[in-house]
């Protein structure tokens, strides 16, 4: 299973230097804005801190701040944060007080020693933290246990009203398809809401591998079969409902995950054109999407008025929701033009 599951890469050798307790965290992260790769050895605290240290040093940018200031940002400090190395042996972290990561042995059963980017066992530990202890949404009413890897939503507006969408749905319930179902929140949903065959596909292995155990935790087990693969690609049969929650901004996609957080040039082509393809007569598909593509990047096409420019699917609704501001948000109007949506369409 390891073998077919993505994994943060694993560093072989490398020319680091090696870290000890006593360098100071500025001066370590100055070495690594430099160039210099550092190795992590007495104190996996030391290690956080010195990454604290890199943070405040490269200024992120503030919430308002535009698109193209965060993606610097993002782009500073993975080339200076992945330079701090970590040692794992037999798969446990080589370093004193660091967490227990059960992903480590399971992502990498067959490597002795290696080292992996400190900012990567960060994630890895956080996501095994989530993994074991599950997070409950209240729109399914349990919790979900996400595997590394795996998409799981932060805020839950978007899904709160695409359940209110659901709520009013009077067609037919025969079988739907939930599209890059990351942590399969929309097909759980789907399958409560009782549709008798829903499909959940997604091009990320980790998130198939979360959501089958999820299911297997569940009993009796939901309606839900998961298939690996690009959008609808190979989903076969006719569909009564296709549902898609996509990144809502565009991006680089430059591995598995980053899917999940941004779309390239063509996947709202593609993905309409295989949902024309596999609708039933009458079918709806159903966007959750928002208009922060107009807000953050005004000269980006949102994807649902590119699609019915062409003339193949027309609105039957659309609800949005105000998303409201953080309590701490330092500029709270900034943040109400925000809305989420949820588009319900039907070929023409």
């Amino acid at each position: 299973m390891s073998e077919s599951l993505y994994r943060p890469p694993p560093v072989a050798t490398h020319q680091g230097q090696p870290l000890g307790r006593r360098a100071r965290p500025q001066s370590a992260a100055e070495r690594l804005q430099r160039g210099i790769t550092l190795v992590l050895r007495d104190d996996y605290r030391h290690g956080v801190a010195v990454l604290s240290a890199l943070v405040k040093a490269l200024r992120p940018p503030l919430e308002t701040a535009d698109y193209a200031a965060k993606q610097a940002y993002r782009k500073a400090y993975r080339d200076a944060g992945w330079r701090l190395l970590v040692p794992i042996e037999r798969g446990e972290i080589a370093v004193p007080g660091a967490p227990k990561i059960g992903f480590l042995a399971e992502l990498y059963p067959e490597l002795e020693r290696f080292w992996l980017p400190l900012p990567e066992v960060r994630s890895l530990s956080w996501a095994w933290s989530q993994y074991v202890d599950g997070v409950k949404l209240a729109v399914l009413g349990h919790s979900l246990h996400p595997y590394y890897g795996t998409y799981l939503p932060k805020r839950t507006l978007h899904l709160e009203l695409f359940a209110t969408w659901l709520s009013r749905w009077s067609g037919a319930r025969d079988r739907a398809v939930d599209v890059g179902t990351g942590s399969g929140v929309l097909a759980l949903m789907l399958a409560k809401r009782g549709f008798a065959e829903v499909t959940a596909t997604d091009v990320n292995p980790n998130a198939c591998e979360s959501v089958r155990r999820d299911l297997a935790r569940r009993s009796p087990r939901p309606p839900v079969t998961v298939i690996q693969t690009d959008l609808l690609t190979d989903v076969s049969g006719a569909v009564d409902l296709i549902v898609f929650n996509p990144p809502w901004t565009q991006g680089p996609v430059e591995n598995l995950l980053d899917r999940a957080l941004h779309f390239d040039d063509d996947v709202f082509e593609r993905f309409f054109d295989q949902a024309a393809a596999r609708l039933v007569p009458g079918g709806r598909v159903v966007l959750v999407f928002s208009n922060v593509i107009r807000l953050v990047q005004p000269d980006v096409s949102h994807p649902v008025d590119a699609e019915l420019s062409r003339g193949r699917f027309t609105k039957v609704d659309v609800l949005t929701r105000r998303v409201k501001p953080p309590r701490d948000s330092p500029r709270p109007a900034r943040r109400t033009r925000e809305r989420v949506e949820v588009w319900e369409l039907v070929r023409a």
